[in-house]
Formats: structure tokens, sequence, C-alpha cells
């Protein structure tokens, strides 16, 4: 080959080679970026989606935790309502005879201790009203309470002398009863008192074991300790993710043990409580109708083979239809979106609406999840032969 031809031959294959190596041109780089652009937009929109679609299946499952444990809570004290020890001894009262051994009834302990009718029958309630325990009668709302609510006053006798970590002598609020001075004046009641407080044993006694003592405990009842626990809504926050704060209302309640103590939150999220009761009409005390709280009152007697003289108003509750409204904790990122497309039109943006306790459409603005939970619970310590029961003086 002629150094001519080696010349060209070399001079064509360095040319291939940087065609080859050529970069890219300006417009191949833009298509790039926008491709890259458009699967990054998607891949975001996707995670979006998805964390919208989870917060909002956390939200609605707060929501249902919400209303299920609030549901428990006050169906484990409405069947407790009315309750007394089969058999107990009942303390000297209004001048009448020791009774002891005898069968007794909520209704007779409460009669010879003088308590006042919200206390009287084991259930009692305001309609739309909230409970005063420092009149012990109903009263309005306060500004800003929940107007549309009711209140529930639930009262029973426990002979327990377990500890309050494994008994039922605490209110709602885990105070001990027999701090109560004004309504079941438990210390009256309860004067026996602990192992630690026994004198020294006798010459050939055994000292009391260390688990006999309690020193938790305090007097041990010589007579059923009446407990007392009133439940309203009080005005309460959310703090939402985003850290602004959202009115809302909370189920509280305010027990017997603390005669100084005030209503204490217990369930947040609860906007609506209202309470219809089952009234019984004959022998078969099952209920034929469902009734407020007003309505009970004033409730005729109603004559009844085994109980002498019949019963009246709140005698005749044997059952109790609880409705809760609850909201969920903060607003969905749906609401996020919706504002913000809204956002030039001025538009507002709502929840769908649910239809709330009373019959009503609602829904709220802030985006939160709202759902109705309804129950009916027995007011198991009204069933069969309960009130007619006689105390008889002991021989």
């Amino acid at each position: 080959m002629s150094r001519a031809l080696f010349a060209t031959a070399s001079a064509t294959r360095l040319r291939g080679l940087a065609r080859r190596q050529r970069g890219v041109t300006l417009v191949e780089l833009m298509v790039t970026i926008a491709i890259n652009l458009v699967l990054v937009l998607a891949a975001t929109l996707l995670y979006l989606n998805t964390r919208t679609a989870q917060k909002a299946v956390n939200e609605r499952g707060a929501v249902f935790e919400t209303g299920q444990f609030a549901m428990e809570l006050l169906g484990r004290e409405i069947g407790n309502a009315a309750f007394y020890p089969a058999i107990s001894t009942e303390p000297v009262s209004l001048g009448g005879a020791n009774k002891q051994n005898v069968r007794f009834t909520h209704d007779l302990a409460a009669a010879d201790m003088g308590l006042a009718l919200p206390y009287r029958h084991g259930l009692f309630g305001c309609q739309a009203q909230r409970f005063d325990p420092a009149t012990g009668q109903c009263a309005n709302h306060v500004a800003g309470g929940a107007v549309n609510s009711d209140a529930l006053v639930v009262s029973y006798f426990t002979s327990d002398a377990f500890s309050l970590t494994s008994g039922q002598r605490a209110d709602c609020n885990r105070a001990d009863v027999i701090g109560d001075t004004l309504i079941g004046k438990n210390g009256v009641r309860a004067t026996h008192r602990t192992a630690a407080d026994a004198p020294a044993p006798a010459e050939g006694e055994e000292a009391p074991e260390p688990s006999e003592l309690r020193p938790d405990l305090g007097p041990l009842p010589d007579a059923p300790l009446l407990v007392v626990n009133r439940y309203g809504l009080v005005p309460s926050k959310f703090v939402t993710e985003a850290g602004t704060e959202v009115d809302t209302f909370s189920l509280a309640c305010r027990g017997n043990g603390n005669p100084n103590g005030g209503f204490q939150e217990l369930v947040r999220g609860v906007e609506q409580m209202v309470v219809r009761y089952g009234i019984l009409n004959d022998d078969t005390r099952t209920p034929r109708q469902y009734v407020r709280a007003n309505a009970v009152g004033v409730l005729p007697a109603v004559t009844l083979s085994d109980v002498e003289g019949g019963v009246s108003g709140w005698q005749r509750v044997v059952s109790v239809r609880l409705c809760l409204l609850v909201r969920s904790p903060g607003g969905t990122a749906q609401r996020d979106q919706a504002v913000a497309a809204t956002a030039t039109t001025g538009a507002t943006f709502k929840t769908a609406a649910v239809v709330d306790c009373e019959g009503n459409a609602v829904s709220r603005a802030d985006g939160a999840q709202l759902h109705r939970f309804e129950q009916v619970f027995s007011v198991k310590n009204r069933q069969g032969n309960t009130v007619s029961l006689q105390a008889l003086a002991a021989p």
C-alpha cells in the first residue's frame, strides 16, 4: 500500500471513530429531560394518591376505634346500673333496724339513704342539657357546649374489698369512692380497717401476711359502697399534623370518689351523644318504646304482678339506646387538595354529609370524617323481680 492510500484510510477510520464518540445534540437532551420529568411527575402523583388513600384509611380507622371504645365504655357502665349485691348488710338508717343477710335492691338501699332522684334508680339523664353535680340537676349547656347532646348518670353499689387496681370501688376517674362524703356518704358505710390497723396479734396467733395488709385499700366496706358516674360532652381540641388546632368535644366523666374533682376527658372526638330509654309497659318487661329523658321522668306508674305498688318514672327503664357521632382527628388529604383547587373560586369544601343522632344531615368544613354509632344495651339489673323485694329486720 502506498503512503498516500495509507494516509487516506487512516483519516477515514479517524472520522468514523469521531462520529461514534460524538455527544447528543441539544434537542436530544431536552427530549430526554422532558421524558424524565414526566416519569418523575407520574411517580410523585402515584405517591401522593397512595398517601392520600392511606391517610383516609387511617382516619376512618381512628373514627371506628374511637366510637367502639366509647360504646364499650358506656355499655359496661349501663350494664352495672342499679346493681346491688344480693346478700349484704345494710347499716342502721332513718331509725330503722339493722338489716342483715336479706335480699336487698339498689332502690331500697337508695331510699334508706335518702338519695336524690338522679341516684335513686341506677339511671338518670338530661335531654339536650348537661348534668350539674353541684346542684344534682340538669342545667343548660354553657357557651360553646354540645347543645344537641345529652348527659347520663349511672349509679350502682359494690361491696368490693380489693384494691383500686383490681377491683370496682373506683369511680370513672379512678378515685376511691370511699372519699364520697356528699352523695353516698361512703365513709359511714365502710368503717372496718385493714389488717395494717389491727392490734398486735394475741399470744399464740400469727401476724397477718404482707399480702393481707393491702395498704392501698383503706377502710373495708361494712355495707355496699355507692358508685356514681356522671357522663357528658365537654369542649376539647384536636391538634392536626400541621400543628393547627381543631375544635371538637370529648366524652368526659365526673365520679363521686373525689367531691372536689371535675369532669375528666375520657374519649376525644365524640361530637354528639343522644340517649333514648326503653320503657316497659307490662309483665313481659320488654321495651315497647324508646323516649328521651324528659319523657321518662313523667311516666305514670305501671302495675306489675310481682311488684308491690308498681313501677314509675326511671324504674320503668329496661334498656338504653345510645347514639354517638364521632369525628376523625383531622381533615383528609382530599380536603387539602380540594381547598387548593377551589382557592380561586372561594368555594368551601365539606365532607359528605351523614345523618346525626337526631336525624339531621351534618358535614364538616375541615374535612373530618364523621360516623354515627348506635347500639342498644340492656339494663340487666332492672330485669326480672328486682323492685318488689322487701328488706326485713334481722331477728
